[in-house]
């Protein structure tokens, strides 16, 4: 969550305290006007006290209603109990408001009642100051808030400063060719709650990146659900846990891990509910395949599974790949793939064909989509 909160203090930072009290009052007051005029056309307000967000009793049938809706390319949000929900918010003007008037067929009069009671909150209004730091009115234009982030930039070390010794995300770069289609409304304007019907081009593009990715991993299918590599691994193990307790061995819980792990794996399991038996290396950096050996035969009764980064951390094609997945197979074992490293396996090897059975995918890193669970990213996990 680190970058949302980054992306938050920059828009605190370029609006200060002044410029969000701008944008809340222009909501509120837009709020404001449809209301007044839904209640004098007939309408019942189902929620006298309000920021940005409406419930309306029509006094129009839903049907008519979501019929003029969609001719003004507008969704809704429809309630089980006839009634509506309306939000609004920054990106709105009064040609919008117009619009949600004409849909419900009130009067399209702004009344100065609406402005007069539109900062009345009574109580609930905030007494104390906020964004009270210099730094929240130093940077109000689009210059000096580029010159702020600049001179934070410059703390950093980079890529174009330095070799970065440690850290796959951190040794490659986005193109921006490759960034470019996030600003795009066709991605970043769909509305979580929209119709399926309007998002038939979100469907194809993931049912397509389906396809690709399993005949890329040797997979039989992909979920897309978690957000980050972090939560894929989560995501991954639980799947692992759960295949175990639905072929009724619950007590599986044991999960051998190399000592050159990435410390997400062990962190993961943890959180996973398992038990971590870690394998000591060779004096090559591989896995010590003895060491593997003897703990997957202690553990063949409670082995869940072992995880295994390949090619491992130290960049090394490790030749013992399938022998090692075949070691934790015969002991009842599942093997799970950290999917770091998968940039340097396409069109080389498949994690499903050399005995892998569950992986995350950090498609930041091997297909340079915009980086982690700041947004967009992706985790997804194959199995």
């Amino acid at each position: 969550q680190a970058l949302l909160a980054n992306m938050v203090a920059m828009y605190c930072l370029y609006h200060g305290r002044q410029g969000l009290r701008n944008i809340a009052t222009k909501i509120h007051v837009l709020t404001c006007d449809l209301a007044e005029s839904l209640k004098a056309g007939g309408n019942s307000l189902k929620n006298e006290l309000f920021f940005d967000t409406l419930k309306i009793h029509p006094k129009m049938s839903i049907a008519e209603i979501t019929q003029r809706a969609t001719e003004k390319r507008i969704n809704l949000r429809y309630y089980n109990n006839g009634s509506v929900g309306i939000s609004l918010d920054e990106t709105m003007n009064e040609s919008d408001v117009a619009d949600l008037k004409w849909i419900f067929k009130v009067e399209n009069k702004s009344s100065n009642e609406a402005k007069t009671n539109s900062r009345d909150f009574g109580k609930l209004t905030r007494q104390s100051r906020f964004l009270n730091a210099d730094i929240f009115n130093n940077h109000q234009s689009e210059t000096k808030l580029m010159r702020y982030m600049k001179y934070l930039e410059n703390k950093d070390l980079s890529l174009v400063h330095s070799m970065i010794p440690l850290g796959s995300c951190t040794m490659k770069l986005n193109a921006a060719a490759e960034l470019t289609p996030c600003s795009w409304a066709h991605f970043n304007k769909i509305h979580p709650f929209a119709p399926a019907s309007q998002w038939k081009g979100y469907a194809k593009l993931i049912n397509d990146l389906d396809h690709f990715l399993c005949e890329i991993t040797g997979y039989d299918k992909i979920s897309f659900q978690p957000n980050s590599g972090a939560q894929g691994e989560y995501a991954g193990l639980r799947v692992i846990r759960a295949y175990h307790e639905h072929r009724g061995e619950p007590q599986r819980r044991v999960c051998l891990i190399p000592i050159s792990a990435h410390g997400t794996n062990f962190a993961s399991a943890t959180m996973a509910g398992m038990k971590i038996e870690k394998i000591q290396l060779d004096k090559a950096g591989a896995v010590d395949m003895k060491h593997l050996r003897q703990l997957a035969e202690k553990h063949k009764d409670t082995l869940a599974c072992g995880i295994l980064t390949y090619p491992s951390t130290s960049g090394v094609f490790e030749e013992t790949v399938k022998e090692l997945c075949e070691i934790i197979h015969h002991n009842g074992g599942q093997i799970y793939l950290d999917g770091a490293n998968m940039n340097a396996q396409v069109g080389l090897c498949r994690p499903g064909d050399y005995g892998s059975d569950v992986s995350h995918l950090n498609l930041h890193k091997t297909f340079c989509i915009p980086h982690g669970g700041g947004g967009p990213g992706m985790g997804p996990i194959g199995v």
